[in-house]
């Protein structure tokens, strides 16, 4: 899918902690997530899309294999390096209330191995710049990597 994703940690002994996270995708991919608990179900989701010359985010719910719900349990925070040009685009954020929440796994660990997921699709959005917008499938590619958060942490 040509999709990279980043994270960073501040050096923390547990959760809760900001989640900086940064999504690099082609330019006709539609719309990229993060799964903050290692699966789509009961954790946090971070959906980015590319709108003219800006970045769209929108946390996201899902109790089943439908499309999610806006989540109000985060808040993205879009920061002023991403970007959006004639081949890529960039989506840094940082997601605060992504590292703990009720309804699932309960939170990311602060040091050793975990899971973050991940979904790509390339089908059109209804109206991309609302961060309300219907999503669809994930249709290019989803699934989820295992890293050492602690190698994430930034003092």
């Amino acid at each position: 899918s040509g999709v990279q994703y980043s994270v960073g940690i501040p050096e923390v002994a547990a959760a809760p902690f900001d989640i900086y996270t940064s999504i690099v995708a082609p330019i006709d991919v539609t719309w990229a997530a993060v799964a903050y608990g290692g699966c789509m179900l009961r954790s946090p989701l971070l959906v980015a899309w590319p709108h003219d010359t800006n970045v769209v985010v929108s946390p996201r719910w899902a109790t089943a294999y439908h499309p999610p719900a806006l989540y109000n349990g985060t808040i993205a925070k879009v920061l002023k390096t991403s970007t959006v040009n004639a081949t890529h685009w960039k989506a840094d954020v940082v997601c605060c209330g992504c590292s703990s929440w009720f309804g699932g796994a309960a939170s990311v660990p602060a040091m050793g191995d975990t899971f973050f997921g991940y979904a790509v699709s390339n089908l059109s959005i209804a109206d991309p710049a609302s961060p309300s917008t219907s999503i669809g499938f994930h249709n290019v590619v989803k699934g989820h990597w295992e890293f050492n958060i602690t190698d994430a942490r930034n003092s």
